[in-house]
């Protein structure tokens, strides 16, 4: 099972948007989320631009919490 089709739409909007710009940046993000079963399985440079797009699409936030935050982002 893949995270990838866990991501909410507001930060799957804002990975798409990027994938011209930054192929690689684009291709890693996809390959570390296929890979990964658990949020906690999500490298820290994944996690944290995931949470930057997250932040740019004004996804609230109940805590500000790293973890947290990250559970956000695949609706949990």
């Amino acid at each position: 099972m893949s995270l990838l089709n866990d991501l909410i739409p507001e930060v799957r909007e804002q990975l798409e948007a990027d994938k011209e710009q930054y192929p690689f940046l684009y291709k890693a993000i996809i390959a570390d989320l296929q890979n990964a079963e658990l949020s906690t399985d999500v490298k820290v440079s994944t996690a944290n631009t995931l949470i930057s797009y997250a932040e740019v699409a004004n996804v609230p936030f109940e805590n500000d919490s790293f973890i947290l935050k990250l559970y956000n982002v695949f609706g949990k």
